[in-house]
């Protein structure tokens, strides 16, 4: 999903290094820094990157720490999902990147249809890994995450998603071809699915976003409703 090649590339949460190993192979003259809390991912992860700081990227003074331009490429994989307050995170993140900046999110797909079936039958089980991870604190379907992307100041340039589970799958290829709208079956559920883009939702695992700063300029009418917070009437008990 990287239209262009970066200059100067952050990954947050960067983990032991398995993007900036990405990133190197690809672009080898980018300089690449990390933001790492764990501190024996960070000696593993200096390995691929030019500067990893142990540090909260919201307090970092990159300049300090030798830094010329602003950041043309932003990664945020498996980050948001962990924060209390994810939109703080993407707004104050703006002050250290370029206007017209690129920025990877990938984000846990809370419209699962498995999931939402284990959660129809009284279910909503924390776990280790997965989309129920138990350190998870936000759970995003691809409405709300892009609504959080407005309302923070970005726009949506790309969306794809991945489907990690044999379940999601064997589910995608059983019905993609089907005309549309069909309906869908799994044990005793049945929904109706109005598109195979509806059906890879319910089938995807992951989202995935390319975003960049929108400055508030050349919205069309749909994302101007989300940066002011306007979405479908709600069921759920709550305001």
């Amino acid at each position: 999903m990287i239209a262009r090649a970066p200059q100067v590339a952050l990954d947050i949460g960067c983990g032991s290094g398995g993007v900036g190993h990405a990133l190197r192979q690809r672009f080898p003259t980018a300089q690449l820094w990390g933001c790492e809390f764990n501190g024996s991912a960070a000696v593993q992860a200096r390995q691929h990157f030019d500067v990893v700081v142990e540090q909260d990227v919201e307090t970092v003074n990159f300049s300090e720490l030798g830094l010329k331009q602003p950041f043309d490429l932003v990664c945020l994989f498996d980050v948001l999902e962990h924060l209390n307050n994810p939109w703080q995170l993407l707004s104050n993140i703006r002050r250290i990147m370029s206007a017209d900046a690129h920025v990877l999110v990938s984000l846990p797909n809370v419209s699962n249809l498995f999931l939402l079936y284990d959660a129809l039958h009284g279910h909503w089980q924390y776990r280790n890994w997965g989309l129920l991870d138990f350190t998870h604190l936000r759970f995003f379907s691809d409405f709300d995450a892009r609504s959080m992307f407005y309302q923070a100041g970005y726009r949506v340039l790309d969306h794809r998603i991945n489907i990690l589970n044999a379940q999601g799958a064997a589910l995608m290829e059983r019905y993609q071809n089907l005309s549309f709208p069909a309906v869908l079956t799994v044990g005793d559920l049945s929904l109706n699915v109005q598109s195979v883009q509806h059906l890879a939702q319910l089938c995807a695992d992951q989202n995935l976003y390319l975003i960049t700063p929108h400055h508030h300029q050349n919205l069309s009418p749909q994302e101007q409703a989300m940066v002011d917070g306007h979405g479908p009437a709600l069921h759920a008990f709550g305001g």
